[in-house]
């Protein structure tokens, strides 16, 4: 967490105009009709209730991706492994290899939807879907989070892959959160120097790893680039203790305290 996924993306798309991109976060009651789109009750000009297919993310960046070949868009999914992506993408899935020779089939509601708005594209044609060459799915996930929805092998292998580390240098042009300063106090702690020497400490021990590890952007400093005492306490020592060592007393670093003994702040 922390280690600025989010960011990284938004930096290789900052020259990108926004209105070739589409972002959206996966989460637990995500599904297909959320992700591609449905059959949904529409109250037309005269009052009257109808049914008609509502097209969602993927269809609506698809669609703008066959009829605009000229240019090239971005789907951008945030915390991909908190969505259930096999019930998302469902029959997208086969689409994701790329692969001129595995074209599908998608439902008659949507290929009614696609045969209305698609001008021509060879990407789509009579009825089976491709993935259009200028339409690229960016996707983050922390892996700490990944007992949510585990991901299928064949399904991984499907993207190309690129871990974001955390870094550690404390040269500031390179590393913005090399100038971040815990305030404890009139004290103040390079915020690098901590999370080098905690990080050490979760990494050593076998039942943590460094899923659990904190990273550069765990936390937002204040305009001075300080991190009070408060949000330390309230948002870092606080995943310390309830999400990394609440369940290794042995190795804790909070040795016989709780949490409870950090309060009152003053």
């Amino acid at each position: 967490p922390g280690t600025g996924k989010s960011y990284q993306i938004t930096q290789d798309l900052k020259d990108v105009d926004l209105i070739f991109q589409k972002r959206v976060t996966f989460h637990p009651e995500y599904d297909n009709a959320s992700f591609v789109g449905g059959y949904k009750p529409i109250t037309d000009i005269n009052g009257d209730i109808k049914y008609e297919f509502v097209p969602q993310i993927f269809t609506n960046i698809y669609v703008e991706a066959c009829n605009d070949p000229s240019h090239q868009y971005y789907l951008i999914i945030e915390e991909i492994n908190r969505g259930n992506c096999a019930e998302i993408f469902g029959e997208l899935f086969q689409l994701l290899d790329r692969n001129k020779d595995y074209k599908i089939t998608p439902s008659n509601e949507l290929i009614n939807y696609l045969n209305t708005n698609i001008s021509n594209s060879i990407f789509y044609i009579e009825g089976k879907m491709l993935l259009p060459d200028n339409l690229s799915i960016l996707a983050t996930m922390n892996t700490s989070d990944q007992s949510l929805f585990p991901m299928d092998s064949a399904f991984k292998r499907r993207w190309e892959w690129e871990y974001i580390p955390i870094n550690y240098s404390t040269d500031s042009s390179v590393n913005k959160s090399a100038l971040y300063k815990i305030k404890i106090g009139d004290d103040l702690i390079d915020w690098i120097t901590f999370i080098s020497a905690i990080n050490k400490r979760i990494q050593s021990n076998k039942n943590l790893g460094m899923d659990k590890c904190i990273g550069n952007y765990f936390i937002e400093p204040d305009s001075s680039n300080n991190i009070t005492l408060d949000k330390f306490i309230y948002k870092v020592l606080f995943y310390l203790w309830n999400d990394v060592f609440k369940d290794e007393p042995k190795d804790s670093i909070f040795g016989d305290k709780s949490y409870q003994d950090f309060f009152p702040i003053e």
